[in-house]
């Protein structure tokens, strides 16, 4: 049985949502469809590229993972350790992937959908169409100064945990020789001086800084909302200096 997975910015509860799994039942045989996520900011890329970068594959099932955010009416198809990807052609591949010009790359129009994702659960490539013109955006990472890191806000969750742009191998090549105090952007009197591991480190209510399983920095509050308590934005930053 194939498995595809569904990432989207319908927002749950939208029509789009039943439509589309209609679609797939009805053009693929034996087939099963897990909804990762419809919650994704209307057209917001970074946040989708984020959430198939914490998907994890187990199994030797046939995967695709199909993400539709933005209005776009042409599909960019990779396979990456032989799981299969279906993108938008709005650059929302080159953040999830880094692609190099001998990579192969197979372009779709959205009314062939469904008889590209049966060629692919086929392993059929023969009949894909070599992509072209395909849309590359230059990843956004977190900005280094002399003695500062600066990052940005990338994704909350539904349970008001924030994830940064800046992951644990930059964090430590940039301070691994001292102390640091991080700070967020327009929040006064609160820093952090140190990365926890666990939420249990931290007294009940209080914020901590810590690193996802993906590497990822993440605020949060041990049961708690950090994006409530700080009212974090799309566009807020955390600026770590060292000390």
């Amino acid at each position: 049985m194939a498995i595809i997975q569904l990432i989207s910015d319908f927002q749950s509860g939208s029509f789009k949502i039943g439509l589309l799994h209609s679609q797939l039942l009805q053009g693929i045989k034996d087939v099963k469809i897990v909804d990762i996520s419809h919650q994704i900011k209307l057209q917001n890329i970074v946040e989708a590229a984020f959430v198939v970068n914490q998907l994890e594959f187990d199994g030797n099932e046939t995967m695709i993972t199909l993400v539709s955010v933005g209005s776009h009416s042409q599909n960019v198809i990779y396979k990456y350790r032989d799981k299969w990807y279906v993108f938008p052609n709005n650059g929302l591949i080159s953040l999830v992937f880094e692609i190099n010009k001998n990579e192969w790359l197979y372009t779709c129009d959205n009314i062939e959908l469904v008889k590209v994702l049966n060629q692919l659960i086929l392993n059929e490539t023969s009949q894909l169409k070599r992509a072209e013109n395909v849309v590359m955006l230059t990843q956004k990472k977190a900005m280094e100064h002399d003695h500062m890191i600066v990052c940005e806000r990338i994704y909350t969750d539904p349970h008001g945990n924030c994830y940064f742009n800046l992951n644990r191998t930059q964090f430590e090549q940039k301070f691994e020789q001292g102390k640091f105090s991080a700070k967020i952007q327009f929040v006064r009197d609160v820093h952090f001086y140190e990365i926890h591991n666990n939420y249990n480190s931290v007294g009940q209510g209080l914020a901590l800084l810590m690193f996802s399983k993906k590497g990822y920095l993440k605020l949060a509050i041990n049961q708690g909302n950090a994006s409530q308590l700080f009212r974090i934005k799309e566009n807020t930053v955390i600026s770590i200096t060292q000390i």
